[in-house]
C-alpha cells in the first residue's frame, strides 16, 4: 500500500503543479519536467519491492515514482500547446544531462573537507550515477521523442476527440522504448541475464498501469488550464 500511495501521490502533485499552468503560462511546464527528469537520475539506482494483484512482488527502480509522471507532463504539453512546445521541452530537458554529469564528476574527485565524512558513500553513489545518466539520457530521448510524435499521430488520425486514446497509446508505446533501453544499459552486468529480462517485463508493466491510472489528471489538468484561456494557443 506504501509503494501505492507514493506512486499516486507523486502523479498527482505533478498534475496539481502542471496545473498552474494556467496561471503561469505555458513555461512553467518546461522546468517541471527537466526537474523531475533530473531528479530521476539520482535515485534510479535504488531498487524497491512493488506488489501487484495477480503478478505478484515485482522489483523495479525507485525512480519509477517521479520518472512515470513525466509522460504526463509531455502529453499535457503536447496537448495544450502543441507538437514543437512539447519537442522543445524535451530537447531543453536533455541538455540539463551533459551539466549534472560534468558536476557529479568534479565534486566525486574535490577532495573533501575535514568536516566530510561520508565521501566514500558519496562516491559510490555517485559513480553509479554516471552509467545511469548514460542510460537516462538514451532512454530519455528515444522515449520522450517518439512519445510527443506518437501522440500527435494519433490525434492528426482520430481529430481532436479520444484524448484518451493519444495518450494511453502514445505513453504505453514509447515506455515499452525507455524502459528496455534504461534498464538495459543501467543495470547490465549489474544484475543476472534472467533476472534483468524480468525486471524489464515487470517494470514495464507496472508503467503500463501507471499510464491507465495517469489518465483523469490529464484530462483534469487540460481541462482545469483551458478554463483560463480565452484564446487557447493553436495546437501544432
Amino acid at each position: 500500500m506504501y509503494e501505492l500511495a507514493a506512486l499516486l501521490t507523486t502523479v498527482a502533485t505533478a498534475a496539481a503543479i502542471a496545473c498552474s499552468a494556467r496561471y503561469l503560462g505555458p513555461y512553467i511546464l518546461p522546468p517541471l519536467l527537466a526537474g523531475s527528469v533530473v531528479t530521476s537520475i539520482f535515485i534510479a539506482e535504488k531498487l524497491g519491492d512493488f506488489s501487484l494483484p495477480v503478478i505478484g512482488v515485482i522489483s523495479v527502480s525507485g525512480s519509477i515514482l517521479i520518472y512515470s509522471s513525466t509522460f504526463l507532463l509531455t502529453d499535457v504539453m503536447s496537448e495544450l500547446y502543441g507538437r514543437k512546445f512539447a519537442h522543445a521541452a524535451v530537447v531543453g530537458t536533455a541538455l540539463c544531462y551533459p551539466i549534472v554529469s560534468i558536476a557529479t564528476q568534479f565534486t566525486i574527485h574535490w577532495d573533501p573537507s575535514a568536516l566530510y565524512g561520508n565521501q566514500v558513500a558519496f562516491e559510490t553513489v555517485m559513480n553509479f550515477a554516471g552509467r545511469v545518466t548514460i542510460a537516462s539520457l538514451l532512454s530519455y530521448m528515444v522515449s520522450q521523442t517518439f512519445d510527443v510524435w506518437a501522440f500527435h499521430h494519433i490525434r492528426q488520425r482520430t481529430g481532436e476527440g479520444k484524448l484518451w486514446l493519444r495518450n494511453n497509446g502514445s505513453t504505453i508505446a514509447s515506455q515499452w522504448l525507455d524502459t528496455a533501453i534504461f534498464y538495459g544499459i543501467a543495470f547490465y552486468g549489474i544484475v543476472p541475464g534472467t533476472q534483468l529480462i524480468q525486471l524489464i517485463i515487470a517494470a514495464y508493466c507496472l508503467k503500463v498501469v501507471i499510464a491507465l491510472v495517469d489518465t483523469p489528471f490529464v484530462y483534469f489538468v487540460i481541462w482545469f488550464v483551458r478554463r483560463g484561456q480565452e484564446d487557447p494557443e493553436p495546437n501544432t
